[in-house]
């Protein structure tokens, strides 16, 4: 009996995994795998267990070359995000890795992606700008301001994503740049992105450990706000 759909199947109906001793039927397995791909939820972890998938029980499990290709994509994702050198063009439906060293004498990078060739800065990820010093990164630009009025239409049109995106309780990633929703639900404020697997913090936007929220940082587990100062002080002081 398949331990997923509950119906009974042949022997040969469950197919051996690498990752661990846990069964299924193939079915079931092809579903799963269909709906962890879709969801960007990489590697795949067993469901019935956190053991990730090995990549050749995926591909051999998965009918579709299009997942299969979908996968092999969010798994060199995974592996350039981990990359310190790796930059992401900041163009609008642009999603193209630049890899790049060394650049701490001319740190402007050129996205390489045939028809893009965006500019943009090693060090804060933004257009380039060739004038002036490294303007906070993930900033969406005010629109009274002169300088964006000149600004391409493809970075106001960024910019107004990322201001409605922080209006609706959307926040990005700090080490990949994805766009992150929470749920207002009551869950905490533990966050993990399922394109990277960067645990951070949704209150200070921090990657953190699991110590994170034991120290006077101010976050909290639960709730929507940081402590404020004087209630650091006083749990520095154990009271």
């Amino acid at each position: 009996e398949c331990p997923l759909c509950l119906l009974p199947q042949p022997p040969e109906a469950f197919p051996s995994l690498a990752s661990c001793a846990h069964r299924s039927c193939r079915a079931c397995l092809q579903q799963y795998l269909r709906i962890a791909v879709g969801e960007s939820r990489v590697p795949v972890a067993c469901p019935h267990c956190p053991a990730a998938l090995q990549p050749d029980d995926v591909h051999r499990l998965l009918p579709e070359p299009a997942l299969r290709d979908k996968y092999e994509e969010f798994l060199l994702r995974r592996l350039l995000v981990a990359d310190p050198g790796t930059r992401w063009c900041p163009a609008p439906d642009c999603s193209y890795a630049v890899i790049a060293y060394g650049c701490a004498e001319c740190p402007r990078l050129t996205c390489g992606r045939e028809g893009c060739g965006t500019e943009f800065c090693y060090h804060c990820r933004q257009p380039w700008h060739p004038d002036g010093p490294c303007a906070p990164a993930l900033t969406a630009p005010s629109l009274a301001h002169p300088a964006a009025q000149q600004a391409h239409p493809e970075d106001l049109a960024h910019g107004k994503t990322l201001a409605q995106a922080e209006a609706e309780d959307i926040k990005v990633c700090p080490r990949c740049s994805a766009f992150i929703m929470k749920i207002n639900d009551g869950s905490c404020n533990r966050m993990n992105c399922t394109v990277c697997g960067c645990l951070f913090c949704w209150l200070c936007l921090q990657e953190i450990s699991d110590v994170h929220f034991l120290s006077p940082s101010g976050c909290t587990f639960w709730g929507k706000r940081p402590w404020s100062r004087t209630r650091k002080i006083l749990w520095q002081l154990g009271m």
